[in-house]
Formats: C-alpha cells, structure tokens, sequence
C-alpha cells in the first residue's frame, strides 16, 4: 500500500472515493429512519431507494456522455459542487418528495464521480499492480462505513438530522477542491479528438466481458437486497437508529484488514477466484438474515455484504481492465458501476413490497440463490480463454529468464 500511496494521483483519487463513501455508506442505514419521519411506509421507502438508484444509472450514463463534450476533470468539480447543495438542501427538506429529490442528486453527483475515478485509475495505475490498486479505491467503502456510521449516527443522536446533512455536506466540499487542486495528470483533463471518440466507441468490449457483467449483476442484485434488507428488518424489530447505524460501523471495521488482504491477494490468486469467494459471502449474509434477531447477527449479516460488496466491485474492475483494451475502458468500467445501480433499482423496488406481502424469507432465500447462480455464471468465464492465458504466462515466464520485457509494448496482462 505504501508503494500506491507513493502516486500522489491514486492518493487523491482514494480520497475523492472515500469522501463519497463516506457520506454514502454513513447515510445508506439511515436514510429508511430518515423517511419514516415524513410518512413512508417499507413499500414507499423500496421505491424511495429505487428512485434513488435510477439516478444512480442516470449519473453513471451521464458521465460516458459528458466526458467527451467537457473535461472530465471538471466534470469531477462540477459533481462535487452538486453534491454540496443536494446534501445542504436535504437537511432542510420539509416534504418526503423534496427528501427524495434530494438524496436522488447526491447519488447521481457520486455516480459521476466514483465512475471517474474508476477511469483515471485506470488510467494511473501500475499494470503489475492493477488489483492492488483497484482494491485501494474499494478499500474507501469499509472506511467510509465505519467513520460515516460512526459520525452520521453520532451527529442524529446530538443535534438531529439538519446538523448531520450540513456537516456532511461541508466534507463533500472537499471534492471540488481536490478536483481543481490535486487531480493534475493531463490525461484528466484530456479531451478525444473526433477520431480518437470514433476508435474508442468501435474497440471491442467482447463475450467474456458481457459474461462478467451478467455474473456481476446477479450478485450486486443479491447484495443489494441483503443491504436495505438489513435496515428493513432491523426496523421491523424496532432497532433505534444508532443500532442501524452500528452496523454499518462494525462492518466496516471488520472489512478494512480483509480489503487490505484481498488487495494483496488480487494478483496473486486471480481476479476470478476472488470473485466467486465475493458471491458466496453474499448468499451467506443472505441466508443469515432469513434467521436474524439478535444485533451480533444482523452485524455479521451487514459484514458479509459489504465484504461481498468491495470484493465484487474492486475485482470486477480490476478483471474487467485486464480483459479490454485501454481505448475500451471508458466504456467498460462504467458499464459495471452502472450494473451495480440497475441491480439497486431492482432489488430495491421490489425488497419493501416483498417484505409487506410475502415477509422477509422469500426475498432473502432469492437474494441466496441469485448469488449462487452468478457463481455458476461467472464458472462460464474460462472457456476458450484459457489456453492463451496460459501462454501469454508462459511467455512472461521465458521473456523474463531471457532478460527481455515481460510484455510487449501495449499488451495487457491479463489475470484471473
């Protein structure tokens, strides 16, 4: 980590992420408590999150569109300052559609912004480390659960919601200027030329790549569900809020040495590998939450998911950038944030209503049987691949004894 840390591009880049994170993963277990204040039923507040989550998409889409007409950087800038207003604007909301219309802008200014950084680390990042640097953005979601859960809890139990949304929306000031002040690589800020746009828009993204993101919705569609599902029956049992807020806190605190251990796993046990290990742990927090009454359990639950949560994120990005081509990334990785908000649109507007009419098994037993089925999905990824993969290792191998480059110029590495 000290060696990612030693790019001062990836160190801002980590804490753009963490700023994000922190205010979302801090808000998400509270922000069901937050509604009920204005009336919402667990129907209402379902679609509250859907709505929320289609923003989410909108944002992620918006960012492919709006990089090629305006500098990304300031796209970066830009985001930031909608996300200060959308969380200031929130803590005064005195109606539930002005809460929803507000938490839909903070998420889609964080659908722009983690998409970005996504791309520029890719950008940035070492090839020989590219897992470790994928994980170091991701390893902000356990960090930011724990100091936002922790913060985010504190602040409603001192001086109540309206202080909460105005301190965080003074840390998401903080983006703006780290996007005019510390984002300085000039491909940042790099514009495409007409024929460039044209050979990036025509590069391939191809099969293997459509099966990841097929694997990856299914488990972000289970993980989802396990997430709100959380705070759902938590609610139901008539937790107080800064017992929902804890588990963020103690989720996070357990998934900060196991994010550092799957970055330094990454590139040695393979990207793939690391990603069916993520859709078990999800099907297992699942099933877990059908029996859940206890805090400890609904902790262990909560860590689970979000362990599932960075492990799929982190390496389908990682696995995604070693499969295309460079002129393909900016298309790709958004793509797969963009699943992960079409996967919370889904189960999220649908988890509330199941619960009201069904009751809370039925969603989790198929949350548990979505991720096992991504597993099986993901299973289809060898193929014909890997005679090539097995190659191109054996040829580092040899190119390496014989003290020529590990790679030829502008291949991708290519790791499982």
């Amino acid at each position: 980590m000290r060696r990612l840390f030693g790019n001062k591009q990836l160190f801002f880049l980590f804490a753009s992420n963490l700023i994000v994170l922190f205010v979302g993963m801090g808000l998400f277990p509270l922000l069901p408590l937050y509604a009920t204040e204005f009336g919402a039923t667990r129907t209402v507040i379902g679609i509250y999150y859907a709505v929320v989550y289609a923003a989410s998409v909108l944002g992620t889409i918006a960012t492919g569109w709006l990089a090629q007409r305006v500098s990304p950087k300031n796209l970066f800038v830009a985001a930031g300052i909608m996300g200060v207003a959308a969380l200031a604007l929130l803590g005064q909301a005195t109606a539930l559609w002005q809460v929803v219309l507000f938490t839909a802008a903070i998420w889609f200014a964080g659908a722009i912004t983690i998409p970005l950084v996504g791309v520029f680390t890719g950008l940035v990042a070492d090839g020989d480390n590219r897992g470790k640097s994928f994980t170091l953005m991701y390893l902000a979601f356990p960090l930011g659960a724990v100091f936002g859960g922790t913060t985010v809890g504190q602040l409603v139990g001192w001086q109540g919601y309206s202080v909460m949304f105005t301190a965080l929306a003074a840390v998401w000031a903080i983006l703006p200027a780290v996007g005019l002040l510390g984002l300085r690589d000039e491909r940042f800020s790099h514009l495409a030329s007409s024929a460039e746009k044209k050979t990036e828009e025509s590069a391939p993204l191809g099969r293997t790549f459509y099966l990841l993101l097929l694997a990856f919705l299914l488990s972000a569609t289970a993980v989802n569900i396990g997430r709100l599902g959380t705070s759902l029956s938590m609610q139901t049992l008539n937790f107080s809020a800064s017992a929902v807020a804890s588990t963020a806190t103690v989720s996070g605190l357990v998934t900060i040495p196991v994010a550092i251990l799957i970055g330094a796993l990454a590139d040695r046990l393979g990207h793939k590998r690391l990603l069916t290990a993520g859709y078990l742990l999800a099907a297992g927090g699942a099933l877990l939450l059908v029996t859940a009454t206890q805090l400890w359990q609904f902790w262990l639950a909560a860590t689970l998911m979000l362990v599932a949560f960075i492990t799929n994120l982190s390496m389908a990005s990682a696995f995604a950038t070693s499969i295309l081509e460079a002129k393909a990334l900016s298309r790709g990785l958004p793509m797969i944030n963009a699943m992960d908000s079409v996967a919370s649109i889904a189960s999220f507007a649908s988890a509330g209503f199941v619960m009201d009419t069904l009751g809370a098994t039925p969603m989790y037993l198929t949350a548990a049987g979505l991720a096992v089925i991504a597993v099986v999905q993901l299973s289809q990824l060898g193929g014909s691949r890997f005679h090539s993969i097995v190659s191109f290792k054996i040829r580092k191998a040899v190119n390496r004894v014989a003290g020529k480059p590990a790679f030829r110029e502008g291949e991708i590495p290519v790791s499982h």
